[in-house]
């Protein structure tokens, strides 16, 4: 059993990308590995957003932990159950990260969503319900943050507001020796709140659209 605190965290949105890597095929195994085109220029250490015909990986972000040729293995990617990833259904692209901007001077972080969902049932022979889980609701983020307009961020952050592109997300938490990676889309409206005597700030939400946060300790 192991707790940290997350002082001292650092976050990062994802700045620029290399071009689209199509792969035809993705293993089922614990640690997914996906066969790419010759020359595809990936290395160890890699970060790469997926795109998959298998939905609980599309927009997932990995750590490419071993290149072998053409084959990719994708730290962490557990695809190795065949009912939720039906053998050759699983093509799509990897996109590598190529530089992150660093989100500053944040004062609070929240978040929303992921709740469990539940229908009721109740037959006429019944005498209290019966209640089935059906979906989970959708996630969102958000980070306030002291207001200074010159910082390399707030562009950035203004033409993601524009473009709604998905883009990885990384916060690295030192007393956890822990990298945490997502995939979000940006709203941010640069206006500033103002209350007296207290630092002006901005707010950035986030809706979060890969299916699952992906975990990589610091070796």
């Amino acid at each position: 059993m192991a707790f940290a605190l997350p002082n001292g965290s650092r976050v990062y949105v994802q700045k620029s990308k290399d071009t689209a890597l199509e792969f035809e095929t993705i293993s089922n195994a614990k640690e997914a590995v996906a066969t790419l085109k010759a020359n595809h220029g990936l290395a160890v250490g890699d970060e790469v957003i997926i795109t998959s015909g298998w939905s609980k990986i599309n927009n997932a972000v990995a750590k490419v932990t071993k290149v072998n040729n053409t084959d990719v293995t994708l730290g962490n990617i557990n695809t190795s159950d065949t009912k939720s990833f039906p053998e050759g259904e699983g093509k799509g692209t990897l996109t590598k990260v190529t530089a992150w901007e660093r989100l500053p001077q944040i004062k609070e972080v929240a978040t929303e969503g992921g709740e469990q969902q539940f229908t009721q049932i109740q037959f006429l022979d019944d005498d209290t319900e019966r209640q089935l889980p059906t979906i989970k609701s959708a996630k969102s983020k958000s980070f306030t943050i002291a207001h200074d307009s010159s910082l390399p961020i707030y562009p950035l952050l203004e033409e993601l507001d524009l473009t709604n592109e998905v883009v990885a997300m990384k916060m690295y938490v030192p007393k956890a020796k822990e990298t945490r990676y997502d995939a979000v889309r940006v709203s941010f409206d640069p206006t500033p709140a103002t209350t007296i005597n207290e630092i002006e700030t901005v707010k950035i939400s986030m809706t979060v659209e890969s299916p699952a946060i992906t975990f990589y300790k610091d070796k």
